[in-house]
């Protein structure tokens, strides 16, 4: 694995660059999410991190 970053530090990396930027971003069920995963995209592509699964979400679980 080396110099990858693993799954829990992705997300921790993506919220720290969230806290730093001028812009605001909301997220919530009464906001598009558009503006959220063009950021995730943004992240995602800076850092190179592969892209997801098409079947990612049968291993995903939601915290209730």
């Amino acid at each position: 694995m080396g110099n990858c970053l693993k799954g829990s530090e992705a997300i921790y990396g993506f919220c720290e660059w969230l806290t730093t930027r001028d812009e605001k971003t909301v997220m919530s069920a009464d906001n598009d999410s558009a503006i959220i995963c063009d950021l995730i995209k943004e992240f995602c592509e800076e850092n190179k991190l592969p892209d997801p699964r098409d079947n990612y979400t049968d291993y995903l679980t939601i915290p209730k």
